[in-house]
């Protein structure tokens, strides 16, 4: 591995440069050491495609363990800190001179000063939850200096450091395209398969549709196709791809984050995930066939851009990347993808049009039409679900299938089997079902994903529909909730003793319908931090002497409520 200290290549230096407003010339140049120390190795690449997002900065491994020390790349000072039970977890955002703000995600700890700061500002407002922003006169830093230590808080999957630059307008650059650091890569992308789109006219709409999946040869960078050349298709196409890259030394896999489409040597889709803005980011959904992954497992990516599509990352789009041919026409297509490192991989083939295009209607019941660029309601039985403008990538088909009243719920079972693409805002999903009216205020929409988990969604009764938004598909009903979130003692006992090593109380609150909605600790009747380790479903309590007296048998209290406002309250006698 190896990195830049002295300053950033040509072309991000003249992009910061250009979006410097304040700084001087001199300060829009500057020195960035890596965030830990030693050899570094990545877990996830910038612009990768996540669950509803774009991976915003890199993962840095830290061997698979918490506690290694975080440092600050650059001199400048604590901007922002946040601590929330998900999303980053604790992270500290720092300010520097060229008003770029560097980003460190997922802290185990953040350092003695920091952390001090924090914990008072935690008790002050009674809340776990924490996000603020700071002044220049904090918490200045120099580089190199300490900032906390890497660990596995929030989201995150497993022990890591995600770490980010952004530019002055909080754009998160791809720096290690920009050369900021740099890894042993020698290896293209590679091309696992790929899939060619036609399009279907159904009710006057064309509505994409695969066509054909091809399997890919590949030596080096060099692609073909594995049996012959030529694709034939009957109308205009568009194409998706299989795709992966991978570093020297890692048999990790990362995203693809340049692409390029020619035909007949004109440029007709590219993007470069290069940077992007926050606002934009859920617009990645466009880029997948979400129906295929549904069917096959695949992420495949489509090379189109939808109508409803915004995101920023397309360069050169004509025709939102569909091959437009006349009959009978030959044409060359030359697909490229670059990597991080420049290393590069080319399939080409031909497409060639039928010498009339066929005239192609669905078969099957007519269903309703989705449009992408105006609001729209679908009503069937018992279920409503109203879709504002600006939610739907691309028109649709509205397509639902209903099942018996299932594991306790309390009205049919809708799914929501089209369209596949998660909506791009929330959706009003209501369910019509008869329950006595002492229990309205207990019942609850649900979804529930395609694994079978559970998520209860703040519900409104307005006559004949319970109601809810969600910006998820899946299957929906009504279930009556009156079960209280469950409270358990992990490490101790009522009426137990910590042993002298111990220096947390821990608890494991966890609902049958999956969201805690509040909760709140108390130590003979004052306010407790529970630190709260939402993906694992427990409560921590760092045992604190300079407020609470050890040696002594204390009182814990415990409360929690969920979504239908069943309140779970625990409560114990404990030595320590």
């Amino acid at each position: 591995m190896q990195y830049f200290t002295n300053r950033l290549p040509l072309r991000a230096a003249i992009a910061a440069a250009a979006l410097s407003l304040q700084a001087s010339a001199s300060q829009d140049v500057i020195s960035y050491i890596p965030p830990l120390k030693g050899d570094l190795s990545l877990s996830g690449n910038f612009g990768e495609l996540r669950p509803n997002h774009l991976h915003s900065g890199v993962d840095f491994r830290v061997g698979g363990v918490e506690g290694k020390p975080v440092y600050a790349v650059a001199q400048g000072y604590v901007s922002r800190i946040v601590v929330r039970p998900n999303g980053y977890g604790n992270a500290l955002y720092v300010a520097h001179p060229n008003g770029a703000t560097s980003v460190y995600g997922h802290l185990q700890q953040f350092a003695p000063a920091i952390a001090a700061w924090v914990r008072e500002k935690q008790y002050a407002a009674e809340s776990f939850f924490l996000d603020v922003s700071l002044d220049s006169l904090a918490f200045p830093l120099h580089q190199g200096e300490q900032i906390g230590l890497a660990g596995n808080s929030g989201s995150s999957s497993g022990p890591h450091l995600h770490f980010e630059i952004r530019n002055r307008r909080q754009e998160p650059l791809n720096i290690m395209q920009d050369g900021v650091y740099r890894m042993s890569d020698s290896r293209p992308p590679l091309i696992r398969q790929l899939l060619v789109y036609t399009f279907d006219t159904v009710q006057g709409l064309p509505i994409p549709e695969k066509y054909r999946t091809l399997g890919v040869r590949q030596a080096g960078g060099a692609a073909s196709l594995a049996g012959s050349d030529t694709i034939a298709v009957d109308g205009a196409c568009y194409f998706g791809i299989d795709m992966q890259d991978r570093m020297d030394n890692s048999e990790r896999t990362f995203g693809v984050t340049g692409c390029t489409i020619r035909l007949n040597d004109t440029v007709i889709f590219a993007y470069n995930m290069s940077r992007f803005n926050f606002n934009e980011t859920r617009y990645c959904n466009a880029m997948l066939d979400f129906a295929e992954s549904q069917r096959s497992g695949a992420k495949i990516v489509r090379l189109y851009v939808a109508q409803g599509n915004r995101l920023s990352i397309y360069r050169q789009v004509r025709s939102q990347g569909i091959a437009r041919l006349k009959p009978r026409e030959k044409a060359k297509i030359c697909i490229t993808l670059t990597d991080d490192a420049g290393n590069s991989t080319e399939l080409p083939f031909w497409v060639k049009r039928a010498e009339k295009a066929a005239k192609k209607q669905a078969a099957g019941a007519p269903q309703q039409a989705l449009l992408w660029f105006k609001s729209n309601t679908c009503e069937s039985g018992g279920f409503r679900v109203t879709i504002p403008t600006g939610t739907l990538y691309e028109s649709s088909f509205f397509e639902l299938q209903t099942s018996p009243p299932d594991r306790g719920s309390a009205s049919p079972v809708y799914y929501v089997k089209q369209p596949a693409t998660p909506p791009h805002r929330a959706v009003s999903v209501g369910v019509r079902t008869s329950i006595p009216e002492r229990l309205w205020s207990k019942a609850v929409v649900v979804r529930m994903d395609d694994n079978g988990r559970k998520n209860a969604l703040p519900t409104t009764f307005k006559m004949p529909y319970f109601t809810a938004s969600s910006r998820s598909w899946g299957r929906f009903f009504v279930e009556v909730d009156t079960v209280p979130p469950q409270i358990t003692p992990v490490n101790f006992v009522d009426g137990g003793r910590l042993g002298s090593a111990q220096q947390r109380i821990t608890l494991r609150v966890k609902d049958n319908l999956g969201e805690i909605k509040s909760y709140a600790g108390h130590v003979d009747e004052r306010w407790a931090l529970f630190e709260y380790d939402e993906k694992n479903d427990l409560m921590h309590y760092y045992i604190d002497p300079e407020r609470v007296q050890t040696g002594v048998q204390h009182t814990i209290w415990f409360t929690a409520s969920d979504v239908a406002g069943n309140i779970h309250t625990f409560t114990c006698e404990l030595h320590f």
